[in-house]
């Protein structure tokens, strides 16, 4: 069924499990709704912890009628990146949107499957820039002990036999970090792992048995094709992250930022 799935540590091999599983994320899940067109999106996110999640999204059209319109797997990012300029492309019916943009002072493009559309709603995309949290689900990874050229290009440019979605990337990248996770629900050994892709650093989740090669340490060499989801912070999430003054930089730095526009 969902390759996807498997890069969190589910396991969906039939419709029927595909079935049960938006269920149980439409039961369990945290509840939150958009109005869009005459039309009502319900979102559900199930968090199963260590970041992971579940999105499913119902779709209730204006006459009544309610059917499940997407479930798909989740990451909640621990870095933000700033995205400028972007477009949003949403697809109702079929509860996906996707954002396209590029790293804010880069030329690094993005396209990525916005996930929480309805926990942000309208007021979250009003701004020239998107304060988001981005992470890569591998569908497969190698790891490599040498150095290599830096890659950041489409799925469908880079191998276009495999690639199934249009927010498909391929890459390679130097490992800044890495941590062992584990999903709560099916026991599954995954690895978060902090990429340098040159002009940003992308975070990648990936399941341990699609992990091939050399050991994972921080200075070897990523390669990894993942399908690239996040989600967008509005100003009462960037708020709660605050942990306090970087004690780190002189109060001359923060002063060093002040310019008068007139």
């Amino acid at each position: 069924m969902n390759a996807t799935f498997e890069t969190i540590g589910l396991e969906v091999p039939s419709e029927k499990a595909f079935n049960y599983l938006a269920e149980r994320a439409g039961d369990q899940g945290e509840a939150t709704q958009l109005n869009r067109r005459g039309a009502v999106l319900h979102g559900r996110c199930w968090k199963l912890g260590e970041g992971l999640e579940v999105w499913t999204v119902l779709y209730e059209s204006g006459s009544g009628d309610v059917f499940y319109a997407d479930c798909r797997p989740g990451f909640r990012a621990r870095y933000i990146q700033t995205i400028t300029p972007w477009a949003l492309t949403e697809y109702d019916e079929e509860g996906e949107a996707v954002v396209h943009g590029y790293r804010e002072g880069t030329d690094c493009e993005v396209l990525f499957e916005l996930q929480n559309l309805t926990e942000v709603g309208p007021g979250g995309f009003r701004a020239q820039e998107l304060h988001v949290g981005l992470c890569g689900l591998a569908y497969r990874a190698r790891v490599r002990s040498g150095p290599a050229k830096t890659r950041w290009l489409p799925l469908d440019k880079a191998a276009p036999s495999r690639a199934a979605h249009e927010n498909d990337w391929s890459l390679s990248g130097r490992v800044v970090a890495c941590k062992p996770l584990k999903n709560p629900l099916s026991g599954s050994d995954l690895y978060w792992i902090n990429v340098d892709l040159e002009r940003m650093n992308l975070e990648i989740l990936v399941n341990q048995r699609s992990l091939r090669g050399d050991r994972l340490v921080p200075g070897a060499t990523l390669d990894a094709e993942i399908w690239l989801q996040g989600h967008v912070l509005d100003e009462l999430a960037l708020s709660s992250r605050y942990e306090g003054v970087d004690v780190s930089c002189s109060t001359a730095d923060f002063w060093s930022r002040l310019r008068r526009k007139n």
